[in-house]
């Protein structure tokens, strides 16, 4: 029988995970635990964009980032602005970012803030403008290290994690437990499973062994810390929110 998982990205992102793990064996759903909604752009946010060729460096934090940022400056710029250096975290919005005919620099190793900070590229920043297009929130470890280094960094927040509407069909998948693995990469989805398992177990014992009958994968130790601060205790970290990682995990399980 193939290990079952379940997976909770937001849909427009599910994809670029379900596939490589049905493509090695695993049978999977997915229930996305957030929605993505773009944000309303301010004067002087619009005023970046169309201003984009006098940044010297773009970064550009997620795959929903990239996918709103694309259509944005359709309507702003027909041709990408010469001079401008890309960067990514993940090969994710590498791939969204060269779709569209932009060639991105991403870490070599690893998917996160730290392993892009590690580039030869932005250690020595001084003057330059640099601008962050990233979700609502999160982490201010890039705009924190950047400006640090010298470089004057306008934050562009493109679009915010919301619940979900789910249907009874996707509720049901969500609490069934048939799966062996759950997949949460984000504090803000971990956090809405957790609500959906409080709302059908209200016995503090009984919810607490629903949460560990099941081995939850993780992308982060701050992920982890937060997991277990819920009740969570058979955790992986992966290390990684790409495929790549989460497969390893897997398999490394089995």
């Amino acid at each position: 029988m193939p290990i079952k998982i379940l997976t909770t990205r937001p849909e427009a992102m599910a994809e670029r995970l379900v596939l490589p793990l049905q493509a090695a064996g695993y049978q999977v759903n997915n229930v996305p635990l957030l929605a993505i909604e773009p944000l309303t752009l301010q004067a002087q946010q619009k005023q970046w964009l169309m201003d984009l060729d006098l940044f010297q460096r773009v970064v550009v934090i997620s795959p929903s980032a990239a996918d709103v940022l694309l259509e944005t400056l359709e309507d702003f710029w027909p041709q990408w602005p010469v001079g401008v250096n890309w960067y990514t975290v993940g090969q994710g919005t590498k791939l969204r970012l060269a779709q569209a005919g932009i060639e991105a620099v991403c870490p070599e190793q690893g998917d996160k803030s730290e392993d892009l900070l590690l580039h030869p590229e932005l250690q020595q920043l001084a003057g330059e403008k640099v601008l962050l297009a990233k979700g609502l929130g999160g982490r201010d470890l890039l705009y924190d290290s950047l400006t640090a280094r010298g470089a004057k960094v306008s934050v562009l927040p493109l679009y915010e994690r919301v619940k979900p509407k789910l249907n009874p069909q996707q509720v049901e998948q969500l609490l069934a437990g048939s799966h062996q693995v759950l997949v949460v990469t984000s504090g803000e989805s971990l956090l809405q499973y957790l609500a959906f398992m409080q709302m059908k177990f209200k016995n503090r014992q009984t919810l607490e062994e629903q949460l560990n009958r099941c081995w939850l994968l993780v992308p982060s130790y701050r992920i982890e810390k937060q997991a277990r601060q819920m009740g969570f205790n058979t955790i992986v970290n992966t290390k990684g929110a790409g495929a790549d990682a989460i497969l390893v995990a897997i398999k490394a399980l089995q």
